[in-house]
């Protein structure tokens, strides 16, 4: 995956990041973890570069914004990529551990990180890791939500510590710097200074924030089969 081949673009709102990844030989792009409120700007970006939308990926089942997924496969008649864990219905593509994601030149390897959620997953293209809610700057996704499991999350990020120091991370989330690296991590995340996995549950498990504000919503928005169509309050939530 050639760098000069390679389009990036990091999108951000409040405190959401997702991004546009495309190739400039094959004409093609992706968006990962695509959010409700930058659809156009999705739109816009693959006009820009004259690309073709071919996947709008998540890296796991959203539970704080609406996921722009289901839109952007009605608009740009584009594949929607999830773990094969999740149960969203509108998924076109399920993959798994050490399955590739390719769109021209571009090469998403996907790394399954349950703990925040059983259908999280990271991936990995060159240098660049897209963590989703696994590993945030500074920080980790909860485990205290439908999917959640703090054991499986220390799992995850020792996962994770194990590429290498200078892989770079991007993750679905962030509302100061908005990239890291797994060395930076490391050394300064609280959660993956945590060595002993007891440790790390007792503190997990013991914390209790407040719910996404959204909560309710994204999660009934991301499960549903269409846009707009909500599904019973006993449905898995």
């Amino acid at each position: 995956m050639a760098g000069q081949e390679i389009i990036f673009e990091q999108i951000r709102s409040s405190g959401c990041l997702s991004y546009f990844l495309g190739c400039k030989r094959d004409k093609v792009a992706l968006v990962i973890d695509p959010e409700e409120a930058k659809i156009e700007e999705y739109l816009g970006l693959a006009e820009f570069f004259d690309t073709k939308l071919v996947y709008a990926v998540d890296t796991h089942t959203h539970a704080d914004h609406v996921s722009a997924c289901k839109m952007l496969r009605d608009s740009a008649d584009l594949k929607v990529v999830m773990h094969a864990a999740t149960d969203a219905p509108y998924v076109d593509l399920r993959v798994n551990d050490g399955d590739a994601i390719r769109c021209g030149t571009v090469e998403l390897r996907v790394i399954h990180t349950p703990g925040h959620t059983e259908d999280g997953m990271c991936l990995l293209a060159g240098e660049r890791l897209f963590t989703g809610d696994t590993l945030l700057i500074g920080g980790c996704g909860r485990t205290d939500l439908p999917g959640g499991d703090a054991e499986k999350q220390f799992e995850s990020l020792k996962k994770l510590a194990a590429l290498g120091d200078s892989i770079q991370v991007f993750p679905a989330h962030d509302y100061r710097l908005a990239a890291s690296t797994i060395g930076e991590e490391r050394k300064s995340n609280a959660r993956m200074l945590i060595a002993a996995k007891e440790e790390f549950v007792r503190f997990m498990t013991s914390r209790k924030p407040p719910l996404p504000r959204k909560f309710q919503k994204s999660l009934e928005e991301n499960r549903s089969p269409s846009h707009g169509t909500q599904r019973g309050l006993g449905e898995g939530i």
